[in-house]
């Protein structure tokens, strides 16, 4: 479904450069929760943000279902961006809208009518639990309400994949749990590809089917997560599970 080739990133400073990615290659299944695992500033969210091309690779070719979106005008990409959810660290969420009202704003962006944005908008309220909330602003919810929020919003518009940025990494493990398994149903029942990017060993071992370890722009292990946990190969992934704390979810 995704499929990363030979993708490097280069930032340009007054007299020097950084180099964020190295020959990343990566095929990613439909279907799969993808699990992109590396310490901070190891070059993850640049890679997530290449994936959408918020951030366009130096060089190299992203594919998106066969097509190569890095050929593409930036009017041209608009219904791929629309066909990838992201969700974020720390929610971005509007301060001045309700619930509601945040939910619904991709979708008024893109011209529905509103007994199109109300029944949309109340069926995600019901998936994500928050009903009751609709109403209210995001000051008043908890670290975990306002990330339900924003899994809403992101697949208001139906995303084929959605991408998550350390989207657990501001919450207590009890509302992680409760976030992960937000996700795993997401991704059963609606069948979306999620990509999870995070520097947590747990997080992954919780949900994801495949992995891959990122170090200084440069993929250096990818595999089934049953595998990676079982025979790590490189030693910054042996530094990642040492300490793990394992997250226990419901299937």
């Amino acid at each position: 479904m995704i499929r990363l080739e030979n993708i490097y990133k280069t930032f340009y400073k007054k007299k020097s450069e950084v180099q964020a990615l190295k020959k990343v290659n990566l095929h990613i299944e439909k279907g799969d929760i993808f699990g992109i695992i590396g310490y901070s500033g190891s070059g993850k969210s640049t890679l997530v943000r290449c994936i959408n091309l918020l951030e366009r690779p130096t060089s190299g070719q992203v594919f998106v279902e066969g097509n190569n979106i890095t050929a593409l005008s930036d009017q041209n990409l608009i219904p791929y961006r629309r066909s990838m959810g992201m969700i974020f660290q720390q929610f971005n969420l509007l301060s001045s809208a309700t619930v509601y009202e945040n939910i619904a704003f991709p979708l008024q962006l893109s011209g529905h009518n509103k007994d199109d944005i109300k029944t949309k908008v109340n069926a995600l309220l019901t998936l994500v639990d928050l009903v009751n909330k609709k109403d209210d602003y995001p000051a008043s919810l908890s670290g975990g309400q306002k990330q339900r929020v924003a899994i809403a919003r992101a697949l208001a518009t139906d995303p084929k994949i959605l991408l998550c940025d350390e989207a657990t990494s501001a919450l207590d493990p009890q509302t992680t749990r409760s976030i992960l398994s937000l996700l795993k149903k997401i991704n059963q029942e609606l069948g979306i590809t999620i990509i999870l990017i995070t520097h947590e060993m747990e997080v992954v071992r919780a949900i994801c089917n495949r992995v891959a370890v990122i170090s200084h722009g440069e993929i250096i292990e990818e595999e089934s997560t049953q595998v990676l946990f079982k025979s790590p190969k490189s030693e910054i992934t042996q530094e990642l599970l040492n300490p793990s704390l394992f997250l226990e979810i419901q299937a």
